[in-house]
């Protein structure tokens, strides 16, 4: 089911702040900048070997949207995992507990992406990623 852990997604206050920290204290510049105004959010990617951080920025934080993806909350927010076979990963981790959050699957930075709530106390919550190139 998992191919690889892929990213690690960090929400940030102030994206322009936490890219000047990335850049002068880790020495890193970002591979792409994005934003997704349907959500809406700012998304800074840098890639650290074949693994990748993204800083994101959402824009409206008293969302029901953003809060169900814990956005509201400044941190690490998720962890990315690539899977072979989308839906029927989705389908294994439902049956295990974990509750797809409201909105999706839908497109990603990365590709097609679902959030998911782990069936147990966590911080973070488990983002499944099928990439373009994994098709």
């Amino acid at each position: 089911m998992i191919e690889r852990v892929d990213h690690i997604g960090i929400v940030v206050k102030d994206l322009r702040k936490a890219l000047a920290i990335y850049s002068n204290g880790f020495g890193l510049q970002p591979k792409e900048m994005r934003e997704i105004k349907d959500v809406p959010l700012k998304v800074a990617v840098f890639q650290v070997g074949d693994f990748f951080i993204e800083l994101i920025e959402y824009g409206n934080r008293n969302s029901e949207t953003i809060k169900h993806l814990r956005g509201d909350r400044e941190g690490l927010n998720h962890v990315c995992y690539e899977v072979k076979e989308f839906g029927e990963s989705i389908r294994k981790l439902q049956e295990c507990g974990f509750l797809l959050i409201p909105g999706f699957p839908r497109s990603g930075v990365h590709g097609k992406i679902a959030f998911l709530e782990a069936p147990y106390p966590s911080v973070e919550l488990v983002e499944i990623l099928e990439t373009e190139h994994g098709k």
